[in-house]
């Protein structure tokens, strides 16, 4: 069950419930309209920024694993400061409706308070689960890099680069691709249902691209993926004095992340090395088809 949407949703009518109570008190308690407004306006704001982050968390998804971690801050804070206003107030004679209203003042101060540090909270989860995230696929990366030094030949450095895009890179496939007499031919490609023609041109088109540096859907990339949704990239790799090509593809993804293209570029500079330190003769077998 996805909770997020009811958290979202029980806050924002949480919201509005208690700006309807400050408003209530505008109109009905006995006193002067400027010292009500006063005491009354401000827990009004600070219920609709309630009601305004509960409509933020039911709308977005990147709050699903952390909703009921910011509605238990909100909770907790607006308890702890509904408990110390009872025992400041415990003592005093007042009427048990303005104990009350305090008690709603109190608890709505402290649950804004609590939302707040509830999303602080998370927001520094999800920059450390992103950090770690890329610290694992970096440490993979350059495990496949160790593995790449040691590759004797052309197919087993395409092998390991498309290994590394859909198991390290989470791509859905990926094509490698050498300068063979002037012309691109695919080494290796998991992109079988991609026309073979197309891909070369795509390639050719990469040729004035900026050595290991990622492009994103340049030239003919669409194609790459027969036309469906999702983005590829590309990245052209120094091979002697020919060029490789690396694409990348990524279906149902608008555009890839920073993190994604810094992994490709770092994963392009691990192949230079690997196909300049070894003894690496381009293509010569019969073109991939």
């Amino acid at each position: 069950m996805q909770y997020r949407p009811v958290i979202g949703g029980g806050l924002a009518v949480t919201g509005l419930l208690l700006a309807a109570i400050q408003l209530l008190q505008l109109t009905q308690l006995p006193g002067s309209s400027a010292t009500l407004a006063f005491n009354t306006l401000p827990f009004v704001l600070v219920a609709a920024a309630i009601s305004f982050t509960g409509v933020a968390i039911a709308r977005d998804e990147t709050y699903e694993t952390y909703a009921t971690r910011i509605i238990a801050w909100g909770v907790g804070s607006a308890v702890g400061f509904v408990a110390v206003f009872v025992l400041s107030t415990g003592s005093t004679e007042q009427a048990g409706l303005t104990l009350l209203l305090g008690a709603v003042d109190a608890g709505t101060a402290g649950g804004l308070a609590g939302l707040l540090i509830g999303l602080y909270d998370v927001k520094n989860r999800r920059t450390l689960a992103t950090v770690e995230a890329f610290a694992d696929k970096l440490d993979g990366l350059n495990q496949y890099g160790k593995v790449l030094n040691q590759s004797t030949d052309i197919e087993s450095v395409s092998a390991l680069c498309i290994e590394v895009v859909e198991f390290v890179l989470g791509g859905d496939g990926a094509v490698f691709l050498t300068d063979h007499s002037g012309a691109f031919e695919p080494v290796s490609s998991t992109v079988l249902e991609a026309d073979t023609a197309e891909i070369k041109r795509a390639a050719g088109a990469m040729v004035d691209r900026e050595p290991l540096e990622a492009v994103t859907d340049g030239d003919g990339f669409s194609a790459i993926r027969n036309g469906e949704a999702g983005t590829t990239l590309g990245v052209q790799i120094p091979h002697g004095e020919g060029t490789a090509v690396l694409f990348a593809v990524f279906y149902g993804l608008e555009e890839p992340n920073e993190e994604t293209v810094d992994l490709l570029e770092i994963l392009a500079a691990h192949v230079a090395t690997a196909l300049s330190s070894a003894e690496i003769e381009q293509m010569t077998d019969e073109p991939f088809v």
